[in-house]
């Protein structure tokens, strides 16, 4: 029975494979194999619960197997399961450690976990037991990236082309890793999948980088593609605004992504209000008092709030290639964000105890423990704090603490000398870190949104940047055309802070004579 199953599902029949399979188990309850493969056949289709459990009564049946197991740590990983998802995978691997699957799960869950090494060994396994697995080289090479050793994923990418060289992920993975040169390997990767979102996206990334906008701000649409659709209200075809004239009418403008995003292209209400628009921000609930200040907008609504009356909609992040940003024509009119001036005078008053400059420290990022991709950025932006003391201990300046966050924490541990000030319980929204900010002469910051919201306040603000940076800040270059009061210091080698953080000490030594706000 279960046979003919097998044969009703290769065959494009799932329903009369389910049908079947379902009179099996109601034949054998006590059987494995009925269950697990009811499993495999509705997982496509099923309530992720159900799947679960026909899979766990197959492993009570049948304790001793691991492929079940093995699929059960899938359907665990899919619900964002992952600490049980890796013990099933684990125990998998256990019952049978030539079990090449059961590793290949064991690797991408660690993945998710963002624990690259830790993947990147249950991968290895993956291929040594099959020197053919061509997604286990793929996936090998992409864990190996992820923690940052580009030599080793570049030759495991390799050796996933010469298996087959016209597998679009190894070329998307290959133009991925070449960073500056990568640009023909995702073309390639798109001629063999035209639908390929994520080499879209890749692409679109890699024109932005270089400053080639147009065609960039293309591709970098398709990361749409590569999301899940967000639930809430989304607006109609027929309103979205593609350049129809705005002369009296209302424009929603809908937020997206980061918070920085967000801060970042506010900017754009400015355009829209010249074209006569009335813009309306739709921004994350932290922003909605301050990008009200936004020249041109003339209202703001948190997401999740719904729409108020409108007569066009966009999102935020279509915009610039919507109104043909080119690199000698993005708005770099700062400051565009303003603070209370009420807010401003208060914190001069609690910091005015401070000697000296005052610049304001950030270190890590959120990490959003529920997005893996944003987990693993996150790991390469962050820093501990401690890896900042070379700063600290640079004299005649006070060190003011912006960080939010579980990193604030890390405050505590420093040594007495070189503690920061640090007021951020008092802090509620970015409107009053915005005051915060005018306060400062200086922001240092990881690549987080505080860059964006000092970039924007027209405060000077040195970046410290990942070895792979975001796309924005461009290629080759320690200044922003968004932000005319930004200074990049970008790692030389991946993963190495402290080279950064010694230039940036260095560099705090010439600035005795720092201008005052």
């Amino acid at each position: 029975m279960i046979g003919r199953a097998r044969l009703l599902q290769q065959g494009g029949r799932p329903a009369d494979a389910a049908l079947l399979l379902r009179q099996a188990v109601a034949l054998a309850p006590d059987q494995a194999e009925p269950h697990h493969h009811l499993a495999l056949v509705l997982q496509p289709v099923a309530a992720p619960a159900l799947v679960e459990r026909l899979i766990d009564r197959a492993v009570r049946c049948a304790p001793g197997q691991a492929e079940a197991r093995a699929n059960l740590s899938l359907v665990q990983c899919d619900q964002l399961r992952h600490d049980e998802a890796a013990a099933s995978a684990r125990w998998a691997v256990a019952l049978n450690p030539a079990y090449a699957n059961g590793h290949a799960n064991l690797g991408r869950i660690l993945k998710e976990q963002v624990r690259p090494l830790e993947a990147a060994i249950c991968l290895r396994r993956v291929v040594l037991l099959h020197p053919g697995h061509l997604l286990g080289w793929i996936n090998l090479g992409d864990a190996l990236d992820e923690a940052g050793q580009v030599d080793a994923a570049l030759a495991a990418i390799r050796v996933a082309l010469a298996l087959d060289p016209s597998a679009p992920p190894a070329w998307n993975n290959l133009g991925h890793l070449l960073l500056e040169r990568g640009g023909p390997a995702l073309r390639r990767a798109i001629r063999l999948h035209p639908q390929y979102a994520a080499a879209h996206l890749n692409l679109g990334m890699d024109l932005l980088r270089r400053g080639e906008l147009e065609e960039g701000w293309r591709e970098f649409e398709w990361w749409r593609a590569t999301v899940p659709a967000v639930p809430g209200w989304q607006g109609t075809p027929q309103t979205r605004w593609r350049g129809q004239d705005l002369q009296g009418r209302t424009l929603l403008l809908r937020g997206e992504q980061g918070l920085g995003d967000m801060l970042q292209f506010a900017r754009y209400a400015a355009w829209f209000a010249r074209a006569g628009a009335r813009v309306v921000l739709e921004v994350h609930p932290p922003l909605t008092r301050l990008l009200a200040t936004v020249p041109g907008v003339v209202g703001t609504v948190p997401m999740g709030a719904p729409p108020p009356p409108y007569d066009y909609h966009q999102q935020m992040m279509s915009v610039p290639g919507l109104v043909g940003t080119r690199l000698d024509t993005i708005p770099a009119d700062i400051p565009y964000l303003a603070a209370d001036p009420a807010a401003i005078e208060a914190w001069r008053q609690r910091l005015s105890a401070l000697p000296g400059p005052k610049i304001g420290l950030v270190w890590a990022g959120n990490p959003r423990a529920n997005d893996p991709g944003a987990r693993l950025v996150d790991s390469r932006r962050s820093m501990a704090l401690t890896r900042l003391a070379p700063l600290l201990r640079v004299p005649g300046f006070s060190f003011v603490s912006l960080q939010m966050g579980e990193a604030a924490a890390q405050i505590a541990e420093l040594a007495p000398e070189l503690r920061l000030f640090d007021a951020m319980d008092d802090i509620t929204d970015f409107a009053d870190t915005a005051a915060l900010c005018a306060n400062l002469d200086l922001v240092i910051s990881v690549d987080t949104s505080v860059v964006h919201l000092a970039g924007a306040l027209g405060r000077p603000v040195w970046i410290l940047s990942r070895h792979d940076g975001c796309w924005r800040w461009l290629l080759d270059r320690d200044d922003s055309p968004w932000y005319p009061t930004a200074r990049l210091f970008r790692q030389r080698v991946p993963g190495d802070w402290d080279e950064v953080v010694a230039r940036v000490a260095q560099a705090l030594f010439s600035l005795r004579d720092i201008p005052r706000p």
